[in-house]
């Protein structure tokens, strides 16, 4: 073998040994958002409107989806619109249960989507086919636990009667899977919230709570509801009767099941929304009509390395900013 060619085989191998430079990092798990578009809170986008409710768009594992009907429904359309929101886009719909606050207003969805899937339980689908039949075909019964994508599930899971009327309701949960734990997208909370946990969790076969955020049904009977932009004024007929110790006791319980952070929503009053902010500290998120909230929460890192960890917050609420 000539020097040259000795020369060139080394300088080969030479650059065979050398090390490969490493990929960028990305997340390592599923991510998305989920946006507020209908509710009873304090808006933080101009010209949304309030109402009785609660419907959020989860964008996810590549998919949108969207939570739940509306009770006004041109309260739902002004809503969709200010935040630019087109139905047309959408990949599904689930509607938790059969309230008139969850199912009324779909026409503006149909009207733009006349093939979206509707998710839902059979007490929903016979009531909206009977009134319009057309839609039947775009319906598909949730019974129990259905995987709707890798990491996106739907659980339909029956209250008792003392959450649901005298013979109980069905009520659809979404579950998010995440490198951070499990995320659950609740309804109204007809089911009794921790055992809706312990299934859920047993179902997907992830025991750490993420995110627990939507309706707790933790609202006592007789409450007063008025909302000056729905025109909406009624006495809450059913509630759940704690006391404050019980309440106190309740949200304990949440923890100690492993949830993270809550975001109570719809059918949330005083005295359940205090305890919950007192418990949960900063975990505890506060739901706004029109936020954008990023999934899975994570926690903020410390920028300088010597600094405690203790009272970190979570990361991830947004306001939705509007042009």
């Amino acid at each position: 073998m000539t020097i040259a060619n000795k020369f060139t085989l080394s300088f080969l191998l030479a650059l065979f040994l050398l090390p490969l430079p490493c990929p960028a990092q990305t997340d390592s798990g599923p991510h998305g958002s989920a946006t507020f578009i209908y509710g009873d809170r304090e808006a933080v986008v101009p010209n949304l409107k309030k109402a009785w409710g609660f419907i959020t768009l989860i964008e996810y594992d590549g998919k949108k989806i969207l939570f739940n009907g509306a009770g006004v429904e041109s309260i739902f359309e002004n809503n969709l619109k200010v935040l630019g929101i087109d139905p047309k886009d959408l990949d599904a719909m689930v509607i938790s249960h059969e309230h008139w606050e969850m199912i009324e207003g779909l026409d503006y969805i149909f009207d733009r989507n006349p093939t979206i899937d509707i998710y839902a339980p059979q007490t929903v689908i016979k009531l909206l086919s009977d009134r319009h039949p057309e839609w039947k075909p775009r319906f598909q019964n949730i019974k129990g636990y259905i995987e709707f994508s890798p990491n996106i599930a739907f659980y339909n899971q029956r209250s008792g009667n003392r959450r649901g009327g005298p013979v109980g309701i069905d009520e659809i949960s979404i579950l998010l899977k995440s490198d951070q734990g499990l995320i659950i997208f609740i309804g109204c909370g007809h089911p009794e919230l921790l055992q809706n946990i312990f299934k859920s969790k047993q179902a997907i076969g992830i025991n750490k709570i993420n995110l627990l955020a939507g309706g707790t049904h933790l609202v006592k009977s007789g409450s007063h509801v008025a909302i000056e932009d729905s025109g909406e004024n009624f006495i809450v007929p059913q509630g759940i009767r704690y006391t404050e110790e019980g309440y106190r006791t309740l949200m304990q319980d949440f923890k100690d099941a492993g949830v993270q952070y809550i975001m109570p929503t719809h059918c949330t009053l005083e005295p359940a929304e205090g305890i919950f902010r007192e418990t949960f500290g900063d975990k505890y998120i506060n739901h706004k009509l029109g936020m954008r909230l990023e999934l899975p929460i994570k926690e903020k890192e410390e920028e300088d390395e010597g600094k405690s960890k203790e009272g970190k917050t979570g990361e991830g609420a947004k306001e939705n900013k509007q042009e």
